[in-house]
């Protein structure tokens, strides 16, 4: 042992162990000052805050448009007591399908306007199509049907105006038509749209809420069974029957043609269109033609923002092929349309690509003397989709809306028509 190293009042072994604890307190307090250099870092770091949105009541691009016009004219003509029958027919996409825009529109040009409503003229079955359904029609029950759609890419079927067609195997099979809030009345028309293969090999039956039955007749002209509403009631019910084995009964979707004068409202939809999927359904041009609308309302564009790589050109060639089905089937209708709600795609980002679909979308409405509304500028622009989620308007995948949010829409569109009502008419 060296002497001399250690005090004489200080034992070797305690001072080894102050030693260490003087190099744990150091390292201890240099983490500490770590924490406070990076704590001062992050204090000093700029914050971003984005600027809330605010909707908008944007005005209808080309309103003025004769077509157009004419619609409102039409429409005034009801608000007035004039005893005629005026037809909306509004087809897109998600957002359409599940019917909360649709309804909540002809809703207010009703209450608001105190329009006579005549009820729902084109629906589709979608329970039988094993898909979601929001609406004020029900259908069932959905045993021994599936589905078809024009969105996938491995199906191969005879769509019509819908793009989704219902499919029934069983021998025999019943189903009903519901109406939540309205009756069928005696005499108003319903047609069953369906190919002539499928109406070869079944017969179809109808009663009414008090059992009266009769069979439907096949209209080969326009591809659909037909029949006379015999008694009021709030449903039909049907019965299919398969004469043929191993035939399956193809459902393209219903019309009613009611009897009364009034607003008659038509909504269809499909998750996931693009105005390229419109462009492959043979029967479209043949149910437009007997649907007769006054106006067309075209909700679509989402979709084509999500397409990689984007193309605005062949966007725009595509949309101008789907108007010219519509006109060359309606030619008289008016067309309304109404581009892409603002939305993000992954990672909470919104799309830049909405933005260009709205502008193709009015250029071309323009060059084709159609009515535009741009819907991403009444939500309240780029980014307007997150104020909406915070008020529960959007759901969480920032895409598609709550019934709130998509009534909220039709409001802002319901809006930007009133303008339009004037003396004039």
């Amino acid at each position: 042992m060296i002497s001399g190293i250690y005090p004489n009042s200080f034992p070797p072994a305690l001072f080894c162990r102050f030693l260490v604890l003087v190099f744990l307190l150091g390292i201890s307090g240099e983490a500490e000052a770590k924490k406070r250099k990076s704590k001062r870092k992050k204090s000093k770091r700029k914050v971003h805050y984005r600027t809330p949105t605010v909707p908008a009541i944007v005005p209808l691009e080309n309103a003025e448009s004769a077509e157009f016009q004419n619609f409102i004219k039409k429409l005034q003509g009801l608000r007035n007591g004039k005893s005629e029958k005026v037809r909306m027919l509004i087809l897109g996409d998600s957002h359409m399908q599940c019917e909360d825009f649709g309804t909540a529109l002809n809703g207010f040009l009703g209450d608001s306007l105190g329009i006579p409503l005549a009820g729902r003229g084109f629906a589709f079955p979608y329970p039988l199509a094993r898909s979601n359904h929001r609406s004020d029609l029900s259908f069932g029950p959905k045993e021994g049907w599936h589905g078809c759609r024009f969105t996938r890419s491995d199906n191969r079927c005879e769509w019509g105006l819908a793009g989704w067609t219902a499919h029934m195997e069983r021998d025999s099979a019943d189903f009903f038509w519901k109406m939540k809030h309205r009756n069928f009345e005696a005499g108003d028309t319903v047609l069953l749209f369906s190919p002539p293969g499928s109406a070869r090999s079944h017969c179809l039956r109808m009663a009414d809420s008090s059992g009266q039955a009769q069979n439907l007749e096949y209209d080969k002209s326009i591809n659909a069974f037909r029949a006379i509403v015999p008694k009021r009631g709030p449903a039909m019910n049907f019965r299919i029957i398969r004469r043929e084995p191993e035939k399956e009964f193809v459902l393209q979707g219903l019309l009613r043609k009611p009897q009364s004068p009034g607003l008659i409202t038509g909504i269809s939809g499909t998750n996931g269109a693009r105005l390229d999927h419109y462009l492959l359904n043979p029967d479209f041009q043949k149910h437009m033609r007997e649907i007769n609308p006054d106006l067309v309302l075209i909700s679509l564009g989402t979709n084509d923002a999500f397409t990689r790589p984007f193309g605005p050109k062949e966007i725009q060639a595509f949309l101008s092929l789907l108007l010219a089905r519509v006109k060359a089937a309606a030619p008289s209708a008016a067309i309304l349309l109404a581009g892409p709600p603002d939305h993000c795609i992954r990672k909470g980002k919104p799309n830049p690509a909405t933005e260009e679909v709205n502008r193709v979308f009015s250029q071309t409405a323009e060059e084709l003397d159609f009515v535009f509304w741009n819907q991403q500028s009444a939500m309240g622009g780029r980014g307007s989709v997150f104020d909406w989620r915070c008020q529960n308007l959007s759901t969480p995948d920032l895409i598609h809306f709550s019934p709130a949010g998509y009534r909220k829409q039709a409001l802002l569109l319901f809006r930007s028509m009133e303008k339009h009502f004037s003396a004039k008419h």
